[in-house]
């Protein structure tokens, strides 16, 4: 296990609950690279990093495992969970099922204000790179415009396989992030677009290209990181 803990925030009293609180510090640990896939924790040597008692580090780390980016294992120890190619074609399914369902239905029911918020979102995409906390909070932004309202169960569904999307996006193009960043605003224009004729089969048709592009560039990324590293696609 590599020293990373060591440079994580300690948790300090908030109204929100503890195991919530953890969960945040180690799943944004993940994401932004401390973490690696792969790499084992330690149950206890993370609770005492975060100055908290074992027990809301095992809920956290049980949540992160229903998110698929966390593996559970005996002997007080987690894994973050390994890329794989077979993975990642399960996220982007998922994706196409229900975003593309739920950005479809929204479309008829977007507003002026809300096409012309959508490419505001878009502009300030520019210049930011994929491993900023900052794109991704503006990332997220917009797509919860072009999505509307949705119900809690949606919500949850989409956030889980979207944290699961963004790992691997991250760690995809940690070497380029910032040209990415800008393909990132040129894969996202032809959503405002459909959003603008309000129609549901153009953004259904939209979206799935968008979602289809996305899948072929990262697989492809994707294996050739575990082809250099040697990693075999887990069982």
């Amino acid at each position: 296990m590599t020293d990373t803990a060591g440079s994580m925030d300690r948790i300090s009293w908030e109204k929100r609950s503890l195991v919530d609180q953890v969960t945040d510090v180690v799943r944004r640990s993940i994401l932004d690279g401390r973490y690696r896939p792969g790499e084992t924790i330690s149950i206890s040597e993370l609770a005492d990093s975060l100055g908290v008692s074992p027990t809301p580090v095992r809920e956290a780390l049980q949540r992160l495992s229903w998110d698929g980016i966390m593996l559970l294992r005996p002997a007080r120890t987690a894994v973050v969970a390994p890329l794989a190619v077979e993975d990642l074609h399960e996220i982007y399914t998922l994706r196409r099922l229900v975003e593309v369902w739920a950005a479809a239905r929204a479309c008829s029911r977007l507003t002026t204000e809300d096409v012309d918020a959508l490419r505001s979102a878009l502009e300030l995409f520019g210049g930011l790179s994929l491993g900023s906390e900052e794109f991704w909070a503006r990332h997220g932004a917009f797509h919860r415009i072009l999505l509307g309202q949705i119900s809690p169960r949606v919500e949850r569904i989409i956030n889980e396989v979207s944290i699961a999307c963004e790992r691997y996006i991250r760690v995809a193009y940690a070497t380029d992030a910032a040209e990415k960043g800008l393909d990132m605003q040129e894969a996202h224009a032809p959503l405002v677009e459909a959003a603008a004729t309000r129609s549901a089969e153009a953004m259904r048709a939209a979206l799935t290209e968008h979602l289809d592009v996305g899948e072929r560039d990262l697989v492809g990324r994707v294996t050739e990181i575990l082809a250099e590293s040697g990693a075999a696609e887990p069982d």
